[in-house]
């Protein structure tokens, strides 16, 4: 899901990087002190599952747990995923320095997405298991309909792959609708107190 340098058109990087600091912005304005453990702690854990990959035929498909971040954090989870997209494009070269903003709208944004989607009441009533699963797919979702889209305005050429990305994310959807499914019943079930809010 990361973008690398110079894989998107010079307008559609500067839109994205205009777009991901005014999210930027307002998620470190929302970031409270009591809030700065939590976000650390998903901050590495996205980290982390990012360079799990699991072998999918020909290509490998990995872990992001982009709706788990965003459903506890809210809009913190872009400050939250910015900081280790950040750390991951000059420490480990994953992603690039000039499409970190496409990045941040990729994955951070679409993190705050999953929040908002679920604050919806008809989302809130379906069963925990279904909305757990949810949760996890619902952001692979986003973030692939986010990339399609950047894709897609940069180059003619990619269009092809633009319309690609969203049917080779699918196993990607469900493997992540299932890990934040566990996640989820285990937190329920040992850290009740987390899910309160």
């Amino acid at each position: 899901m990361h973008i690398s340098d110079g894989v998107l058109s010079l307008e559609v990087a500067t839109v994205s990087t205009v777009v991901a600091f005014g999210f930027l912005y307002y998620s470190f304005k929302n970031l409270t002190n009591d809030k700065i453990a939590l976000a650390s702690a998903m901050s590495a854990l996205f980290f982390v599952a990012s360079f799990i990959h699991i072998p999918f035929g020909p290509t490998q498909i990995h872990l992001m747990l982009i709706g788990f971040i965003g459903l506890f954090l809210g809009s913190t989870a872009i400050f939250s995923i910015s900081l280790a997209l950040i750390l991951q494009a000059f420490l480990l070269g994953f992603g690039g320095i000039s499409s970190i903003g496409a990045n941040i709208v990729i994955m951070g944004v679409a993190s705050y997405f999953v929040f908002l989607l679920f604050k919806l009441d008809f989302l809130k009533r379906l069963n925990d298991k279904i909305k757990f699963f949810l949760v996890g797919f619902f952001g692979i979702l986003i973030s692939s309909l986010t990339l399609f889209i950047l894709l897609f305005f940069s180059r003619q050429e990619y269009e092809t792959i633009a319309y690609s990305i969203l049917f080779i994310n699918i196993p990607t959807m469900i493997l992540e609708g299932l890990v934040t499914l566990f996640l989820f019943l285990y937190i329920k079930k040992t850290m009740p107190n987390l899910l309160k809010n």
